[in-house]
Formats: structure tokens, C-alpha cells, sequence
């Protein structure tokens, strides 16, 4: 067989699309075995779209797993989809990218093509990884688009991936992690929901929350570190860009306060688990936000079409309840907060975001944890937008 194929290139049916995967599953040869539920496969009338829970970076691989014989295509965010190396795989394994929390008209159409080219779809309605386990509001749940279209919607949830390699640690840990099918909604069923009910469908059944996931026990002796990435602030003191993990104690070097944390990641007093701490600092935020104005100098890297650095400044941005503005000598722009449904970052890194074409990337000269409080400024300006 030829390596290129004119008739299934640029889709899931290209062999650059096996080889793309056949490289993953050579990089994820250390993953433990992933344990699905397929009993609901049966009810599925292919193509279909599939929706799923982010807890970990292999996600994509979790859920590709179970559907791979119906050659699944997979929702990517734009940004791997400009990188060169990856950019060839993107283009003619036929991978659908979105800008991440931007709306896009063409999105709809892209996965719309590619149903009716018979290829299910794989979408991540998060639109990123969830920093602290939790299933988190779905900014891109798409319920209007998907009661529009004739195709079954899948809804699928993934257990026990967030500490396998969540988004805050480096070293990846053996977890038992299970795929299960949850429930399958018909294009009849999906017609005689509004949006609303379906949006609270989709975000109910592929809720979760790692803390209540306890089947593995982590033997680990650095379990705590990195957990300043996401927990930037003392649930104690509430002092900011203070804490610390360091082997299983996670501690605040502002007032002392020290944590230890357990085989079963959970803290070994109050607030009891990685979630119960962020859902504290984030009760905080809440509390503050009318009050807050957020600042932090930056390097600035301004990425092209095709994925190539095409600016590079220094510069200052902050963020209020109202806005967020970045200024520097060659250039300044304001955008309203209510533009941001969520915003995507790396940890201890950067924040990221779409303007026009371009992806702007802002790394902090400082205090880098920052980039955490502030996509959680944003998650929480969003819900209070959303009246929750």
C-alpha cells in the first residue's frame, strides 16, 4: 500500500492518521491498561459525537481507545494543530482544531463535514484540562449545535486520569483509569430537549471529581509537588505566591501552615483533598474579585498562522472585574472580560489567548504561579455571568 493516498487523505482514513496513533501508543507505553464499559456501544448508530470529560493529557488517547475501529476524529486546540511537526499529522490525518474559548462559526461546520464523511468525533466541552479534578463548567458544551444536528450524542466519562498526570505535575503516576459510555441521546430525544436541559444533560453526567475516585493508593514520595501551580494562595493566611510542595507536605511559608498528603491523595485534615483546597482559595477570589486588580509584567510572544513566533515585547497586563488590557511601548488593546468564557494556561508558565488570527502567549516576569489566579478570575466572572 502506498504511504500516500489521494482518496482518504486529510481524514481519518489517511495512514498518516494510523501513524500518528501508532506513534502515541509508542510514547504511552507506560500507561497502565484502561479499563472501558462499553455495554451502551451497542445503542450507537455511527457516525456519532462523542463527548467527554479532560482530566488528564491522554485523554484523547483514553477515548480514541474504545472507538477506534469506527476511526474517531478528534476536536484539537488549534495551537498543536500550527506546530510543523505536528501540523503535518493534523493536516492530513484530517484532525478538526478550534481556537481555544473563542467562538467560531466554522467549528460547526467542520465537525458537521466530517460526520457526513462517515468519522465519529471526539470533543472535550471543558475546553481545557481541569486544574484541580473537577469537572469544570463546560464553556464550549455546544448544546445548541449538537439538538441541530441528526447524529447520536455519546456521553462518555473518564475516572482516575487526574492523578495520573494532572495538569500541574510533571512525573506521570500508574492510576487505574476507566472510559465508561454513560448515556447515548438520539437525534429524536436530542429535538425535544431545549438547550438548557440538554447543556445541564451533557454537564451532570460527565460531572466528576477525582477526590471521590480512591481505588489506587499513590505510594509516591513527592506527591505534594507542584501543587503550588494551582494552589496559589494559603486556605489559611490567604497569603498569595506563598505555598509550597515539597515530597508529601504542602506548606505555606507566609504563616507556617503545613499539610501532609496521604496514599490516597487526600490531605490528612481539612481542607481534606486537592479539590476541598481550591474550591477555599477560589471562595476567596469570589469574595475579593469586585475588589481585584490584577497586574503582573510579561513577556509577550506573539504566535502566526503558522505557528511561528512573529513578535516578541515586554510589556504589563492586568485585569479587573470589567477588563483585561495589556500595554507596551509598540502596543496596547483592552478587551472586556465578558469576551472570555475561560482562559487556557500552562502551569507555573503562561496564559494564552486568540486575538484575530494571532495566539498571544504572556509569561510572567514573576511570581509565575500567577497564571493560575488568573484563569480562575476568569472561570469565576464567567459563572457569575452565567447566574451561578
Amino acid at each position: 500500500m502506498k504511504l500516500f493516498d489521494e482518496k482518504n487523505d486529510k481524514s481519518p482514513g489517511s495512514p498518516f492518521y494510523d501513524l500518528f496513533f501508532l506513534l502515541v501508543k509508542l510514547y504511552l507505553f507506560r500507561i497502565k491498561k484502561t479499563e472501558y464499559d462499553d455495554r451502551l456501544l451497542g445503542e450507537i448508530k455511527q457516525p456519532c459525537i462523542i463527548l467527554a470529560n479532560h482530566e488528564s493529557y491522554y485523554d484523547f488517547y483514553y477515548v480514541w481507545q474504545m472507538f477506534k475501529k469506527q476511526r474517531p476524529n478528534v476536536l484539537i486546540n488549534e495551537y498543536y494543530a500550527r506546530l510543523p511537526f505536528l501540523r503535518f499529522f493534523a493536516i492530513h490525518g484530517g484532525a478538526l482544531s478550534k481556537k481555544l474559548f473563542t467562538k467560531e462559526m466554522s467549528t460547526g461546520i467542520k465537525i458537521l463535514r466530517m460526520l457526513k464523511k462517515g468519522y465519529p468525533v471526539i470533543l472535550f466541552p471543558e475546553g481545557r484540562l481541569t486544574p484541580d479534578g473537577r469537572t469544570t463548567r463546560m464553556a464550549e458544551s455546544g448544546a445548541g449545535l449538537y439538538r441541530r444536528m441528526n447524529y447520536d450524542l455519546v456521553l462518555v466519562k473518564i475516572d482516575g486520569a487526574y492523578y495520573s498526570h494532572p495538569k500541574w505535575r510533571k512525573r506521570y503516576y500508574g492510576s487505574k483509569v476507566t472510559v465508561g459510555v454513560k448515556r447515548v441521546i438520539h437525534p429524536e430525544e436530542l429535538k425535544k430537549m431545549s438547550e438548557q436541559e440538554l447543556e445541564k444533560v451533557i454537564c451532570d453526567t460527565l460531572y466528576n471529581d477525582a477526590s471521590e475516585f480512591n481505588l489506587v493508593k499513590y505510594p509516591q514520595k513527592d506527591k505534594a509537588e507542584g501543587l503550588e501551580n494551582i494552589l496559589f494562595r494559603c486556605a489559611f493566611c490567604n497569603a498569595k505566591y506563598r505555598t509550597k510542595g515539597k515530597g508529601n507536605t504542602f506548606r505555606c511559608e507566609a504563616c507556617g501552615k503545613e499539610l501532609r498528603i496521604d496514599e490516597n491523595y487526600h490531605f490528612t485534615e481539612w481542607p481534606h483533598s486537592i479539590q476541598g483546597y481550591y474550591k477555599a482559595i477560589s471562595e476567596a477570589e469570589k469574595n475579593e474579585a469586585d475588589e481585584s486588580a490584577l497586574s503582573m509584567d510579561v513577556t509577550l510572544k506573539v504566535f502566526g498562522e503558522k505557528g511561528r513566533i512573529i513578535k516578541k515585547e515586554k510589556g504589563e497586563c492586568r485585569m479587573n472585574k470589567s477588563m483585561l488590557s495589556y500595554h507596551s511601548e509598540s502596543e496596547e488593546f483592552v478587551i472586556p472580560l465578558s469576551e472570555f468564557s475561560g482562559l487556557a494556561f500552562s502551569c507555573n508558565k503562561e496564559i494564552e489567548f486568540y486575538r484575530g488570527e494571532n495566539l498571544y502567549f504572556f509569561y510572567p516576569e514573576k511570581d509565575k504561579v500567577q497564571v493560575a489566579e488568573w484563569a480562575m478570575f476568569i472561570d469565576l466572572m464567567a459563572e457569575r455571568r452565567s447566574g451561578l
